[in-house]
């Protein structure tokens, strides 16, 4: 038993030598060394009364930051340094060195200031009623009053720290109340619950860690902690927000008064953390942030986000504005897989990776990894980013939205716009309101109007003033209707596709105007009547924000739709085309349209009537008024302007086409081209002195519509029905061609410009009437076989033709030659005088490659009458024929020449002298021609020369007759030879048979009787 003690004994003894060599040798390597115990030595009276007044004086000027009652006011011991107090009832030291005071107030001043109710800084103060263990890094000396420098410490129970304003009037103390805090040098933290507030606003939390500044004078004697930096509550996060001056979401303040902004607070929670960087004014939440401003059933503002700061307005700033408002928010960034934005007061909805919004100016930032999207009251907008700022009084602002996207909006007094681009979309004040640039593949689209596309677009427009209302909506989205637009220019490929234009060309530049009706209707808020009225009922809500079970829904904007086909579409090309739109309640009207450079204009029929242009515009300018109504206008010129349609087709300089008063005209020259058919083709029936061809194989030919081209130099006006053509004018049709200083063309039918459907068939248009003046000539041709057969030419003033019942005039003086293969023109053989020996006439060769060309020319004072379809011409006053052979077909016979008549010749001199073909009969091929001559005839040949009133010959009957009027006989004279011996006779009338060459005399005055043989006197058919 003693010897198992003693060794117990022992045992004990050697641990108890082990364990304090421990304490003497190793501790001191690996333990720090704990400061000497702080000695407390006893005061003596007169030092205790100096301590209490010196407390006194220090406590007196941070005395107001208590409320009254609080223990710091019952003459507590006050200890301080540069910019620290240090408040305490009692203390006692402990063996590590920290000092026990309980309670205990620490009151950290402004950097650089002594007194807590500086102007300028805030002041913290950390309250333990509890009491706290803190740690200096020197000992506490009573005596002196002077605290060391806080090194750390613990605050027991429930503590409060309390920061006051950052300025007088600034509204922003800060208060937080949780328990057991850890003190560090620079860092105060917690893991209990926290209860904060700041100004007005308030929240509670998981979890604290403030961050303290060090003092700017820097590490020396005393506490080195110049204020708080950042205020961080680590998680489970509910925060309160009051007195807002502004919201948190666009234009949702400015729907409300501002006792309503006021009254309506915002409710933050996040499932992370709230920091407070009180240095820079910014607080932050982080994870699952939801914002909420009013009820969400009435129309409450709601933002959901990952992170979320808040950044507060400078105190300076707040009190110049309102020294009593509450919390100043100055910008929100959100960032978030999206963040949500929603307002249903302010018809708003936006999403996007990041957000940033300065309230003050209602800026508007958005971008991110994935396209930003905005939902408007009546607007959408999709882009890569958005950066909008709206204008004062409700004004559109700026905006710049980086692309690919697009923008559509919608109204009740408006039809849906669309807007697409690649590059981006920018809208910036201009000096008489707004401009918007569109670039990148530019597209706008109205719905059911068509759209236009372009390389880059640029609308101005201006903004019609609203009326006020109750509520301010200072800083709320315009509405579409308000905007009008003033001009637009595209560039690039530009095309524009509406139900009745479409246009393709480098350059546009469009002006727009508003009717004064759509005027009235938006400012009395009725809507338009017609298309728009109809449109608006069935999507009504469309672009509108709307409560069903308690959920938003955002109500999208439908899709544009294409425009509605027209029976009819112009097509419209160049290089530059400017344009005048009327902005109307029912429908845009384009006005006015110009083109320049290379220019074409098609009318082309509907989608099912689709086939050749109705009408083809080309040349280097062009310019059309109301080019979609009945009376657009245009005027087209060039080198040359042309115009084509199903009914003619038209070229010269300068081109006016009125489709209202069914007109066009050309000022120059130029060339029409109009098919015709009927009776002849073109002027082909304008056969003067009978081409032999019956009238019935005429019409035979003429079953198919043939071109007539008539060419101008001066001027051309055609009215659908007549077309005048002014200054050399020239038209050829078949064999015949004519010139004219001015020519009337009448038409059978009218051409009418504005038939609306081309699948209706048309009556073929052919000409009925011409009417020519200022000098005509008309040239006809006949050929058989490839040989010239016959040559024709008429001169006179004017001329008037009717080609469907074949009257024709004209007015001379004036001239007709004819030039024939064989005898050709009036056969007319010498007439031998009775009792001359009988000579028997040969037959007339029929025309052949061997016959000679025979000349007949007819020269007139007044002019003449005839009608084509019967083969009657008759010249009037001082009309002078000749006719006979000629060697060549461009030769002529000259009734005036000084040498006299040329053999084979004969002149006919009369007042009138008619020209035409007697009906056929039956043995006789063809017409027969019947010639007859009035007035003071006088006929000259070679070897005679005759006188009468009145001549006639009839071709059927091989007769010529020459007649007297009662008062003077016909006279006939014959030499056989030059100087020879004439011989005469003098009758009532003179019968002579050319082919018998017989004579019978009538009613006779006088007979020459030396030259009658009586075996010669020639027997009279019977």
């Amino acid at each position: 038993m003693e010897h198992r003690l003693g060794r117990t004994v022992r045992v004990f003894l050697v641990v108890l030598a082990t364990a304090g060599l421990y304490r003497l040798a190793v501790v001191p390597w690996v333990e720090p060394r704990y400061r000497e115990t702080v000695r407390v030595e006893e005061l003596t009276p007169e030092q205790a009364a100096a301590i209490r007044a010196r407390a006194d004086r220090r406590l007196e000027a941070v005395r107001e930051l208590f409320p009254p009652g609080a223990w710091e006011h019952e003459e507590p011991i006050v200890m301080e340094s540069r910019g620290m107090r240090l408040l305490f009832k009692q203390y006692h030291s402990l063996p590590d060195g920290r000092v026990n005071l309980v309670p205990c107030t620490v009151i950290v001043l402004p950097d650089g200031q002594r007194r807590a109710n500086s102007e300028k800084g805030r002041t913290i103060l950390l309250r333990a009623p509890q009491g706290a263990v803190l740690e200096f890094d020197e000992p506490l000396d009573l005596r002196a009053g002077r605290l060391a420098r806080l090194v750390g410490g613990s605050l027991r129970g429930q503590v409060t720290i309390r920061g006051t304003q950052s300025s007088v009037g600034a509204n922003d103390d800060i208060e937080l109340v949780t328990r057991d805090l850890e003190l560090d040098e620079f860092e105060i933290h917690t893991n209990e619950k926290v209860d904060f507030r700041f100004g007005r606003s308030v929240g509670k939390g998981q979890g604290l860690v403030a961050t303290l500044l060090p003092s700017q004078a820097g590490g020396g004697h005393g506490p080195n902690i110049g204020g708080i930096d950042t205020i961080r509550l680590e998680r489970e996060v509910e925060l309160r927000l009051e007195g807002l001056a502004t919201g948190v979401v666009p234009g949702s303040s400015d729907l409300m008064s501002q006792s309503e902004t006021e009254e309506q607070p915002v409710l933050v929670k996040c499932d992370g953390g709230l920091t407070a960087n009180l240095s820079a004014n910014v607080i932050t939440l982080e994870d699952a942030v939801d914002v909420r401003r009013g009820a969400p059933k009435h129309g409450g503002d709601h933002l959901s986000c990952d992170v979320l700061a808040i950044v507060l307005g400078e105190a300076e700033q707040q009190m110049e504005e309102d020294p009593s408002s509450g919390l100043e928010v100055v910008e929100i960034q959100a960032s978030g897989s999206p963040v949500w934005v929603q307002s249903p007061s302010a018809g708003l909805e936006v999403r996007a990776d990041r957000l940033g919004y300065e309230l003050q100016t209602g800026r508007i930032l958005l971008d991110g990894e994935d396209p930003v999207s905005i939902h408007a009251t009546g607007v959408e907008l999709e882009a890569k980013s958005v950066d909008y700022t709206p204008g004062q009084d409700n004004t559109i602002g700026s905006l710049m939205a980086i692309g690919p996207g697009w923008l559509r909006a919608m109204d009740e007094k408006q039809l849906a716009i669309e807007s697409r681009w690649q590059k981006w979309l920018r809208i910036r004040p201009d000096e008489t309101g707004h401009v918007a640039s569109i670039s990148g593949q530019a597209e706008v689209s109205v719905d059911l109007q068509g759209k236009l596309t372009g390389a880059e677009m640029h609308f101005w427009f201006e903004q019609t003033p609203t009326q006020p209302t109750v509520r301010s909506t200072t800083n709320s989205l315009p509405k579409v209707a308000s905007l009008n637009p003033l001009r637009m220019l595209v560039r690039g490929v530009v095309e524009v596709d509406v139900p009745e234009v479409a246009a393709r060309t480098d350059r546009m530049e469009i002006w727009f105007r508003r009717e004064s009706e759509l005027q009235g209707s938006v400012q009395q808020g009725q809507g338009p009547e017609g298309t728009v009225a109809s449109e608006v009922d069935v999507r009504t809500n469309a672009g509108k924000t709307q409560s069903v079970a308690g959920q938003n829904i955002h109500q999208p904007i439908p899709a544009i739709r294409p425009p509605v086909s027209a029976d009819r579409k112009l097509l419209a090309t160049g290089n530059l085309i400017r344009g005048l739109v009327v902005l109307s309640p029912n429908q845009n009207e384009l006005q006015e349209m110009s083109l320049e450079g290379e220019v074409q204009l098609l009318e082309q029929a509907s989608s099912a009537n689709k086939g050749e242009p109705r009408l083809k515009i080309c040349g280097d300018q062009l310019q059309v008024t109301s080019p979609t109504q009945f009376d657009a206008k245009a005027v087209v010129s060039g080198r040359p302007a042309t115009v084509r349609s199903d009914q003619f087709d038209l070229e010269g300089p300068l081109i006016e086409f009125d489709r209202g008063q069914n007109r066009v005209a050309v000022d120059g020259g130029g060339q029409l081209t109009v098919p015709v058919a009927d009776a002849g083709v073109g002027l082909d029936s304008f056969d003067l002195l009978g081409s032999g061809v019956p009238q019935t194989q005429m019409k035979e030919k003429s079953g198919v519509a043939q071109p007539l081209v008539i060419t101008w130099q001066g001027r051309m006006d055609f009215n659908g029905q007549t077309a005048r053509f002014v200054d050399r004018v020239q038209t050829a049709s078949g064999g015949v061609s004519l010139q004219a200083g001015l020519l009337d063309c009448i038409f059978t039918h009218p051409v009418d410009f504005s038939r609306q459907q081309s699948a209706v068939p048309s009556q073929q248009t052919d000409i009925a009437q011409i009417k020519c003046g200022d000098g005509v000539q008309i040239s006809s041709t006949s050929e058989v076989d490839g040989n010239l057969e016959s040559l024709e030419k008429l001169f006179v003033r004017n001329l008037f033709f009717d080609r469907l019942t074949g009257d024709v005039r004209g007015t001379g003086p004036g001239r007709l030659t004819s030039t024939r293969r064989g005898e050709g023109g009036l056969p007319m053989g010498t007439p031998g005088l009775p009792g001359q020996e009988l000579r028997q006439q040969p037959a007339v060769p029929k025309s052949s490659e061997s016959s000679g060309v025979t000349f007949l020319g007819v020269d007139f004072q007044r002019g003449f009458i005839g009608n084509m379809n019967q083969r009657q011409m008759e010249f009037q006053q001082r009309v002078e024929t000749i006719w006979g052979p000629v060697d060549t077909w461009d030769a002529s016979l000259d009734l005036h020449d000084p040498r006299g008549l040329p053999e084979k010749a004969i002149a006919v001199t009369s007042d009138t002298l008619g020209i035409g073909q007697a009906p056929s009969v039956p043995g006789v091929p063809g017409r027969s021609v019947e010639l007859s001559a009035g007035g003071n005839v006088l006929v000259e040949g070679d070897s005679f020369t005759a006188r009468s009133a009145r001549l006639s010959f009839s071709e059927v009957k091989d007769l010529l007759v020459f007649e007297g009027d009662g008062r003077s006989d016909a006279q006939l004279f014959r030499q056989d030879r030059v100087g020879g011996p004439t011989s005469s006779a003098s009758a009532g009338k003179i019968l002579y048979w050319r082919k018998y060459n017989r004579v019978e005399v009538k009613d006779a005055r006088y007979l020459d009787l030396d030259q009658i043989g009586g075996a010669n006197l020639p027997q009279i058919p019977r």
